[in-house]
């Protein structure tokens, strides 16, 4: 089951969209979007020449053939840092291909320590705070000055007040474990190399992007691994429960930040007493493509110039699906920090908390389309 992905936290751009009907109304800025056949290249590959294309090709094979050799893995990220972002990228998925697995392992591990505590773990619930926090939450996208500072002022200490009370402290989760703080620290080994390609994305983000102050690090997306097993282990309703787990299922087939991005959705949700959403594959399918399009033809709009592909629901009916609400985003590669991006905007923030009952999610590079469906 890939659910990770070895990626980065990006801030973004962010537009979301709800409809209904032939309806539609926007919230947040606008701008047009394209698409282009799955075969095609971005325009970025397209660009390069082919000496260029040869010398990334050669880094990555030098990459893959080091295998257990540290000093030459070290010596490919280094030249191809040099090279650029696009050989930086190219290097990293063939880093992610090897680091898949262990992170995989470790959330695993990670979610049963969790678990096995948190059973032992009795606490007293005061059900009537805990009504008040949520409804604080929910409450906030029908009020006049419902803005990102109102969520930011508001939502975040609701949340974090309703973790403490249902989410173990991953840190006490990890210093349980002497084996967890072991895998941890091997980890760290290619999470240095990690480290190294996504720091060069991110200095060489688009001007455009508001992305954060701070350079991502493997520590930071090691931290929301943790902090997702740990949501994983919380107290569940057993509908939500029995979706996670068909959506674990379906996580084979999509990208592994996709499925993560999910996963953090419906965390959130189950914090807030609301029913997890199920993966719709045919939506993703459609959020995907209109990601790779945004991607390829350079725009960021929920409208798009192809033919047949205009809104967000004639998308959805090319691929045989329905759809109630879209976000989008653009600069980001971590799919729990573009959740976390569309929690504090106003539009998105509405469209994740509604009365859905299907989701779909769909990344191109750094551009996140998420679609909901009822």
């Amino acid at each position: 089951m890939k659910e990770l992905l070895v990626a980065f936290l990006l801030g973004g751009l962010l537009v979301s969209l709800a409809f209904g009907g032939d309806s539609p109304a926007q919230s947040g800025p606008g701008s047009s979007s394209g698409s282009a056949p799955a075969k095609e290249k971005t325009s970025e590959s397209a660009r390069l020449t082919y000496e260029q294309r040869q010398r990334i090709q050669k880094l990555v094979g030098m990459y893959r053939l080091a295998k257990g050799d540290k000093e030459k893995k070290k010596e490919a990220v280094r030249l191809a840092v040099e090279y650029g972002p696009t050989a930086a990228a190219a290097v990293l998925e063939a880093i992610g291909r090897e680091l898949y697995p262990q992170m995989e392992r470790y959330r695993s591990n990670f979610f049963q320590q969790a678990q096995a505590m948190a059973k032992k773990q009795v606490a007293k619930v005061d059900l009537q705070e805990i009504q008040a926090l949520r409804q604080k939450v929910l409450s906030l996208s029908q009020r006049p000055d419902f803005s990102k500072e109102l969520i930011e002022r508001e939502a975040d200490p609701a949340m974090k007040r309703l973790e403490e009370i249902f989410v173990l402290d991953r840190q006490k989760v990890l210093e349980a474990s002497a084996n967890l703080q072991a895998e941890r620290e091997r980890l760290g080994e290619l999470g240095v190399l990690w480290e190294q390609c996504v720091v060069v994305l991110w200095e060489h983000a688009p001007a455009e992007v508001d992305k954060p102050a701070q350079k991502p690090s493997f520590e930071q997306y090691l931290q929301g691994e943790e902090a997702l097993a740990a949501g994983l282990a919380a107290p569940m309703d057993p509908k939500n429960r029995e979706i996670l787990a068909m959506n674990g299922r379906l996580a084979s087939q999509l990208d592994p930040e996709e499925a993560r991005a999910v996963l953090a959705l419906n965390l959130t949700r189950n914090l807030l007493g609301l029913p997890a959403l199920l993966i719709d594959l045919k939506l993703c399918e459609t959020a995907r493509d209109h990601s790779h399009d945004m991607l390829t033809h350079k725009f960021f709009s929920h409208e798009s110039p192809l033919p047949g592909k205009k809104t967000p629901w004639d998308r959805a009916k090319r691929f045989g699906t329905t759809a109630s609400a879209e976000n989008i985003a653009a600069g980001y590669q971590d799919g729990r920090a573009v959740n976390l991006g569309w929690f504090h905007s106003p539009g998105h923030h509405r469209n994740m908390l509604g009365n859905h009952r299907r989701v779909g999610m769909g990344r191109s590079g750094s551009y996140f389309t998420e679609m909901f469906g009822d």
